[in-house]
């Protein structure tokens, strides 16, 4: 007998016809954990309406539709994401500054106390880019000024900083090819339904109006 792991890898594996057509044959001959890994597969890709309302029956009592948000527009997107390029601008300046002083004094102090800064801006900097989206609410500073946040749209919880590092690895990565790389993700928050980029599907994330998500939580 498979292991609930090894059913959820099995069904992580197939395709979405290979879904439908477990769907199509029924689920009420599989065991409660093949349901339960079936039921999880399905609701991360968002298929659970097509499941027959009958044989939804079957399933466990712990399914529920997976969140549907309205999609948020790429300018609303794109000034958030500049806001939040800018958020260590500050203490870049403030070591520049203090490195500019150090050589033209011939403060060797002061030089040293700079290029230390500089060095920790740069990590922060780093560190903030790859997890923002999981600060409190799912709202880095840039989204949280545009009344944005970024939601688990299986668990309709925020944002984790291991959901965001997934969002903006995909994107890191894309961005080593210019112009084709960078276009990438634009072109897929334009073209999809929900607006969800690569990332997204990555780490099974959606960015939203944080409006929007009060009132699907009431």
């Amino acid at each position: 007998m498979e292991t609930a792991d090894a059913l959820r890898a099995s069904y992580r594996q197939a395709s979405d016809d290979d879904l439908r057509v477990m769907l199509d044959a029924g689920t009420t001959q599989l065991s409660q954990e093949a349901r339960s890994a079936l039921m999880e597969e399905v609701a991360r890709r968002r298929m659970l309406g097509e499941v027959n309302p009958l044989d939804k029956l079957a399933w466990p009592a712990e399914v529920a539709e997976v969140r549907r948000y309205p999609k948020v527009g790429l300018g609303r997107r794109l000034a958030a994401r500049i806001l939040d390029m800018l958020v260590p601008v500050p203490l870049m300046l403030a070591s520049g500054i203090l490195i500019a002083i150090g050589v033209t004094s011939d403060a060797s102090a002061f030089t040293a106390l700079g290029v230390m800064a500089m060095i920790c801006s740069f990590g922060w900097g780093i560190y903030y880019s790859f997890t923002k989206d999981g600060r409190e609410r799912g709202q880095s500073i840039g989204k949280k000024k545009l009344n944005l946040m970024v939601v688990n749209i299986t668990t309709n919880k925020p944002c984790t900083k291991g959901e965001s590092f997934l969002r903006e690895l995909d994107l890191f990565f894309l961005q080593m090819f210019p112009i084709v790389g960078w276009l990438v993700e634009p072109i897929f928050i334009v073209a999809s339904d929900d607006g969800r980029r690569l990332g997204d599907r990555a780490a099974d994330t959606q960015v939203i109006d944080v409006n929007d998500y009060r009132t699907a939580s009431l």
